[in-house]
């Protein structure tokens, strides 16, 4: 399986400002932004162009790493704020422990063959009652076989994406889903209208987002799942 990193691969957003990313792809980052505290210290895992951590940065310090240098190059040309710095990084990688206040890695998951581990990794990040939002394509409603997206290891089902978070002892915040394309027999044919594309809460979409907190003390995972569910 060919998982090409480079900028121009056709899995990216290129934009050199806000406005002109993709709606879709915007929304999700104000999402995590209406939702994770101001100020605090925190990471954006697999950035890509930037213009994510921009945004996170206007209230927040951040480090934002990517797998794609020229992702990272592209990053600082355009989207650097003095609250944010860029880096170079692909899994697998160690991050120090418990030093976040924030994670934020929204389409990642999916992109490495051991989704579990990176995500335990995200999390083992965190300060106690630290957040972390993260996405996920729905197999449900996009299915990774018949979408052929070489890009991808996995999709995950709205079941697996919460099971990610309560199997590390994390409490679900909010959840919501987001549609994105016109599909036609389990592939995509074009893209949604702007408003279309816009997030709702606690019903599954093509995507799905999580906003997860690490608590100070610990619950039952299969407590966890029922209430994520719920």
């Amino acid at each position: 399986m060919d998982h090409d990193l480079s900028f121009h691969s056709g899995e990216r957003q290129t934009a050199s400002t806000y406005d002109e990313v993709r709606a879709d792809h915007r929304y999700r980052y104000e999402w995590a932004d209406r939702l994770i505290p101001s100020q605090g210290y925190g990471l954006d895992a697999f950035c890509g162009n930037g213009y994510g951590a921009w945004l996170l940065s206007k209230t927040r310090n951040l480090l934002a790493f990517d797998g794609s240098k020229e992702a990272v190059v592209f990053a600082t040309e355009h989207f650097a704020t003095p609250s944010a710095r860029f880096a170079h990084a692909y899994w697998p990688f160690s991050l120090p422990h418990g030093v976040f206040d924030f994670v934020v890695s929204l389409e990642s998951v999916e992109h490495v063959p051991d989704g579990a581990q990176f995500f335990a990794a995200l999390v083992q990040s965190l300060k106690p009652g630290g957040m972390l939002v993260f996405s996920t394509p729905n197999e449900e409603l996009l299915p990774h076989a018949p979408s052929g997206n070489h890009f991808h290891y996995k999709h995950y089902t709205l079941e697996e994406t919460l099971a990610l978070a309560v199997g590390e002892g994390l409490e679900i915040v909010a959840w919501a889903g987001q549609d994105t394309y016109l599909m036609q027999d389990g592939r995509m044919v074009g893209h949604l209208t702007d408003l279309d594309m816009t997030l709702k809460d606690q019903r599954p979409g093509q995507f799905n987002i999580v906003a997860c907190r690490k608590p100070a003390q610990s619950r039952t995972v299969m407590a966890r799942l029922r209430s994520a569910l719920s």
